[in-house]
């Protein structure tokens, strides 16, 4: 048996090193209206490659290694209007795409784009059509929810926003039913094995409960790198857990001192990630202002993490005002930098850890009526 495995291992090295001398070719017909422009294929915020366009036409590569989700995109400023191009892909090593885009329908002229020679792309299409209708519904009401932020009179529609928030939220939920269903139905996709990720959250709330369901993934899934970085965000998710201690920190007050989390240890603290430019949370603020005013007596605080940026120190001062945060503030002004943010694995706010008088996390996530509920079980 050990001789087989040898042997197996040794032929998965072969196919590593013949897999790096793979790459990917894009070539692509687009609208003439970017010709002369430069078309970039970027992963994230690093450009992989870029071409001119001409005649309507373009080619780009670039070696790979490992499947990576990738971006085109494309722009050209004539006669005052601008013209935008963007277009996701997922490309894996050999993969020879083209690209034809007839339909320009829509403000973005390659979203309509249509793709062959990636596999991948298909998996997302078929997701994509089966939460064309739900997401018709959520980007409505995200329209109406950023209608009532902006509002010309400059006067704040909270009860609005938090209605159109309630509205998205059964949305979302509706929306995550679906990807679940698709990701059960086809373990052995890469497009399930993304989405399952994206729906992890960071840090993954029931670690337990998603380690059984990674588990039903192929092996070559669970082996690749987006496997592997599953497994890794599982078990640093495990130390934010339930009854796990709550890491300590020490940050800046607005005033210029030193507070640590553990200072606050004896008492249960709700402690809440937010910053001053983030709408959602500035909506869920008044439930956190009606649980502080009403449990504020019963050994109950809330310690507020602000992930604004250096430079808007009046501008965090000012939303504490504004919004009635009568409690303990804290924030390093390093955006999503921020050391606090960092060791709680925050990647969106709002977010939150209830913390017993232990110093021991005892829920996650808890807004709106969640929020009054669990604190009515603990401290009525």
């Amino acid at each position: 048996m050990k001789k087989v495995f040898l042997v197996c291992a040794a032929m998965a090295g072969m196919t590593n090193l013949y897999a790096q001398k793979k790459g990917v070719t894009i070539t692509g017909k687009i609208p003439p209206v970017f010709n002369n422009e430069y078309i970039y294929l970027a992963k994230g915020f690093t450009i992989l490659d870029s071409a001119k366009v001409e005649k309507g036409s373009f080619t780009l590569s670039h070696p790979l290694t490992d499947t990576i989700q990738a971006l085109l995109r494309v722009a050209k400023k004539e006669d005052g209007k601008i013209y935008r191009g963007v277009k996701v892909m997922y490309l894996a090593p050999g993969d020879k795409v083209t690209m034809m885009v007839k339909d320009t329908s829509g403000g973005n002229l390659l979203a309509q784009g249509i793709v062959k020679g990636a596999p991948i792309n298909a998996q997302e299409d078929q997701l994509q059509q089966q939460l064309k209708d739900v997401r018709r519904e959520i980007d409505s009401a995200r329209k109406e929810y950023m209608q009532l932020m902006q509002s010309p009179n400059g006067k704040t529609d909270t009860a609005g926003m938090m209605a159109r928030g309630k509205r998205m939220d059964v949305l979302f939920d509706k929306q995550e039913e679906m990807v679940n269903a698709f990701i059960d139905a086809h373990p052995d996709y890469y497009i399930s094995l993304t989405n399952f990720k994206e729906n992890l959250g960071s840090p993954v709330k029931d670690v337990a409960a998603a380690e059984k369901r990674f588990a039903k993934f192929t092996p070559a899934l669970r082996q690749s790198s987006l496997g592997l970085s599953i497994q890794d965000l599982l078990k640093a998710s495990a130390k934010l857990s339930i009854n796990q201690p709550a890491p300590d920190f020490a940050s800046t007050t607005p005033d210029g001192k030193t507070l640590k989390l553990s200072d606050l240890k004896g008492k249960y603290v709700l402690l809440d990630f937010w910053a001053s430019w983030c709408g959602p949370c500035r909506a869920e603020n008044p439930n956190v202002v009606k649980a502080f005013q009403q449990y504020k007596d019963k050994n109950f605080t809330v310690l507020g993490v602000s992930l604004d940026r250096e430079g808007q120190h009046d501008k965090w001062t000012a939303a504490i005002e504004k919004d009635g945060l009568a409690w303990h503030h804290v924030s390093d002004l390093k955006w999503w930098k921020a050391d606090a943010a960092a060791l709680y694995m925050i990647r969106s706010i709002p977010q939150n850890f209830l913390i017993d008088p232990n110093g021991k996390i005892i829920a996650t996530n808890l807004r709106g009526e969640a929020l009054q509920q669990e604190l009515a079980k603990l401290l009525q």
